[in-house]
């Protein structure tokens, strides 16, 4: 398992919200855990020696998660001319991370990402914002070179998981901190206030009770960072999240007072208008054509996103 920061700096939490976290967790009675193969998902992958053989037959031993890669690889997002038909095929034409980037989204997703009764906001809202987030980041991270763009895919999908956690888990707790951001408190600061922490380190604490990969649980850590001691990928997140939101695709949810701050753009690179803000409306427009591009994909993830993982909706 990823180490959690102690005595972070900069926007990082602290400890005490770290020490908050790991009580509300284990006052929960069976959180769902990811299924076996997203562990050998990832051991597989820090194995310099893995093949794209080994990867193909490892996917292949999980029908759920064959039959929704092959469909995403599919998808017109990756233009390959003719159907993929075979895990084999799709390591071969999308590449390794590829495939592992993808995996990872279906088996988190299908995990975790599912409506239920209590939940203190709409989940539709919350998942169409997800979706948006994931290629959002992909494209930022694209137009920031940043290594990987599938990564910041991956990234993008789960950011808010931790609002998740804490609005399924707690859903009188949330909505008690989403009563307050209509009083003018910030998201942030009213999940502090309820919780004693705040989502972005809830959902990281979750993905890394997972073991799921560092830059991933530090991507959702950070996304809210807007400068200092936060990583690229954290930064691209945070900016992506801006970015949709500016779009009006914000899940319903409380606005937030963020703006890209000068380190921000700095750091990524961004592209400034005359004022030296970056130019939202050239990213807008790149986001669109990017969404038009990736949309049977996004609809593959939203019309294929079924309780059958989860322990929660099992009869």
């Amino acid at each position: 398992m990823t180490t959690l920061p102690h005595n972070p700096p900069g926007n990082r939490p602290a400890d005490a919200e770290i020490l908050q976290v790991k009580r509300l967790a284990e006052s929960i009675p069976g959180l769902p855990a990811l299924p076996a193969v997203a562990a050998q998902l990832m051991e597989a992958m820090d194995d310099p020696t893995t093949s794209a053989a080994e990867l193909a037959r490892l996917i292949s031993s999980d029908p759920a998660l064959t039959a929704r890669l092959l469909k995403l690889a599919n998808s017109t997002y990756y233009g390959f001319p003719r159907r993929i038909g075979t895990v084999n095929l799709a390591v071969v034409v999308l590449g390794l991370e590829t495939v592992r980037d993808l995996s990872l989204s279906v088996l988190i997703t299908d995990c975790f990402y599912h409506p239920h009764d209590d939940l203190p906001f709409p989940f539709d809202k919350f998942w169409s914002h997800s979706l948006t987030s994931a290629v959002a980041a992909r494209l930022i991270f694209r137009l920031c070179g940043i290594p990987n763009p599938g990564e910041g895919f991956v990234a993008g999908l789960v950011h808010d998981i931790g609002k998740l956690f804490l609005g399924r888990y707690y859903p009188q707790k949330y909505a008690a901190a989403l009563r307050r951001t209509e009083e003018g408190v910030s998201l942030l600061e009213a999940e502090r206030e309820v919780f004693g922490a705040a989502h972005p380190l809830a959902g990281a604490w979750l993905l890394d009770s997972w073991n799921l990969p560092a830059w991933l649980v530090e991507a959702v850590r950070d996304h809210h960072a807007a400068s200092g001691d936060a990583g690229r990928q954290a930064l691209a997140i945070s900016f992506a999240d801006l970015l949709v939101r500016r779009a009006h695709f914000d899940g319903g949810g409380p606005r937030h007072d963020r703006e890209a701050s000068p380190e921000m753009v700095g750091a990524l690179g961004l592209k400034k208008d005359v004022y030296g803000v970056p130019d939202y409306g050239a990213y807008l427009e790149k986001l669109r054509r990017e969404l038009q591009r990736s949309e049977d994909m996004t609809e593959a993830f939203r019309r294929d996103s079924a309780p059958s993982r989860d322990p929660f909706y099992r009869a």
